[in-house]
């Protein structure tokens, strides 16, 4: 046996650890996947396990990173974080289920598909397809009948990638720092999306070799990431790709091994930030052909901003952070079963009135977290009820016995009490909540200010809003916080998994994939950072 291997037990396995990797390297290598919204930097604190035994020296002494998100209490009784516990010994660790990456993931569902081509463009070489949304979070695969031209089967799974952090930043970082973390990226999605191809192919009982052609979508880093390209030159500045261009690959280039001779086609990126989904998702909801001030938000990590004014198309790319995705939250996690999804401010208690996602049958979970909805949500009642100040500070005279000191003595609101919780820990909105809900929707308006000023135009006429998040958020609360500028509700449309739709066209009909590349050549991209009025803009846009 490598003298530099160790066994090490978590829960109910023993794995094998390298000397000096952390329990997180060790347990991912292992196929246990824990979560990790920082990318295992010891920034987010979502990686929390409990050493049961370990040898004399058998972890790393706890560093500045565990004591802040610990504690003395939580370390006392035996508390890591997996990400910066290295392993120099034998040692046994328990790990409790919010730390796990939840195999529940957030479906993103049947697309509408707002037009569909009136007769098939090209050769019917296969008679199956699929079109694959390849989002920083989820990948959604949908198994196509290409000669009815209708959808048979879709799914979602968690993108392994999630490991690495839950931006796209964290995985470009991953490439730059170790090549080897390239290939194994590439790995990761294609072994997703021949999961998901096969399963797909089970339910509706068909051969998974029928399936001859495939197009994917997804924002530049991720398209990258599939194709086995590197990413890096998106993290510097210019922030250029490696390419723009559509690409047409053999499914046995990528790894892909449901039908290695299937064709894989990906759409055209636009920048750096602006890749294939928002590509995509314009094609699907056909916004060339819209009126004058039609803008198109899909709000992610990355919020992608395109808008048709008189001068044509124009896009912008803005850092919204995973905040809305339940990550950079302390309480955080993904819109799945016991996520709290909406709130409501009760004057007579001083408290929130929650609901939560359920997935199941049965009587609804007990909280475990709360999803970007529901952050929103939660601000915006605290901000109805003057719990939150316009400025994002919590008012120490709003009233309510629920706003207490919490760690460090920083402000923070109890929203679920531990007794009725299900981790037996309160879930709490922290001051640093609420400056990264101001952080992500000042990024968010800045774009769609800006996008709108450099059009001439004071306000969007209409907005579209696409993306998972974007089909769960209340509307209501997404304009009291000042996500949007002041519309009427009904200006405000929400369109579902645009780019899934888009990539279900073009894998139909061919004249969508031209169109993807002529929409791609034609958008003016406008580049926030290099804008006069940014700063001051984005300064204004972080107030409720």
């Amino acid at each position: 046996m490598d003298s530099r291997m160790l066994e090490i037990r978590v829960d109910d396995r023993t794995i094998r650890a390298e000397k000096g990797a952390s329990l997180l390297e060790a347990m991912v290598a292992a196929g246990l996947l824990l979560r990790s919204d920082c990318g295992g930097r010891g920034r987010c604190g979502k990686c929390q396990v409990r050493v049961g035994s370990a040898d004399a020296g058998g972890l790393s002494a706890p560093d500045e990173s565990e004591r802040r998100f610990l504690g003395d209490a939580r370390m006392s009784t035996g508390h890591r974080l997996a990400c910066r516990a290295v392993v120099h010994g034998a040692v046994s660790v328990q790990v409790p289920a919010e730390s796990r990456l939840a195999p529940e993931v957030v479906q993103k569902g049947l697309p509408t598909l707002l037009s569909l081509p009136a007769a098939r463009s090209r050769p019917p070489d296969s008679a199956w397809g699929i079109a694959v949304d390849v989002g920083t979070t989820t990948v959604a695969v949908y198994l196509c009948d290409l000669e009815q031209r209708t959808i048979a089967a879709s799914t979602s799974i968690r993108n392994p990638q999630a490991i690495f952090g839950d931006d796209v930043i964290s995985r470009i970082s991953a490439v730059r720092l170790d090549r080897g973390s390239l290939p194994r990226l590439q790995s990761m999605t294609v072994s997703a999306i021949d999961w998901a191809a096969n399963a797909l192919c089970r339910q509706v009982r068909i051969d998974p070799a029928g399936i001859g052609d495939a197009v994917a979508v997804g924002n530049s880093t991720m398209v990258h990431l599939l194709l086995g390209e590197d990413p890096s030159s998106i993290g510097v500045f210019p922030y250029a790709p490696g390419f723009v261009e559509a690409r047409s690959v053999s499914a046995a280039e990528v790894g892909l091994t449901f039908n290695p001779g299937a064709r894989l086609r990906t759409l055209p990126l636009i920048s750096g930030y602006l890749g294939a989904d928002i590509v995509s998702a314009a094609l699907a909801v056909d916004l060339a052909r819209n009126a004058s001030g039609t803008m198109l938000v899909d709000v992610g990590t990355n919020g992608e901003i395109i808008m048709l004014s008189a001068a044509g198309l124009s896009a912008t790319s803005c850092a919204t952070g995973p905040a809305f995705e339940g990550a950079a939250i302390s309480h955080g996690m993904q819109a799945t079963s016991g996520a709290i999804d909406a709130a409501r401010f009760n004057p007579q208690t001083g408290s929130l009135d929650v609901t939560v996602v359920q997935r199941g049958v049965g009587p609804p979970p007990r909280p475990a977290g709360i999803c970007g909805s529901g952050i929103i949500s939660t601000v915006a009642e605290l901000l109805r009820a003057g719990i939150i100040l316009k400025s994002g500070r919590f008012n120490p005279d709003g009233g309510s016995a629920c706003l207490r000191p919490g760690v460090n003595g920083a402000a923070e609101f109890e929203i679920v009490p531990a007794g009725a919780s299900q981790t037996g820990r309160p879930i709490t909105l922290t001051q640093a909540d609420v400056r990264a809900v101001q952080l992500a929707k000042g990024a968010l308006r800045t774009g769609i200010d800006l996008l709108c000023r450099e059009n001439n135009l004071p306000q969007p006429a209409r907005i579209l809003l696409a993306g998972a998040f974007g089909s769960y958020i209340d509307k209501t609360a997404a304009l009291a916080i000042g996500m949007f500028p002041a519309l009427p509700e009904s200006a405000i449309e929400v369109v579902g998994n645009a780019a899934g739709a888009g990539a279900i066209l073009a894998l139909f009909d061919d004249d969508y994939v031209g169109r993807s590349k002529a929409l791609a050549q034609t958008t003016r991209v406008v580049d926030l950072a290099a804008h006069p009025d940014f700063q001051n803009t984005f300064i204004q846009s972080l107030s409720f």
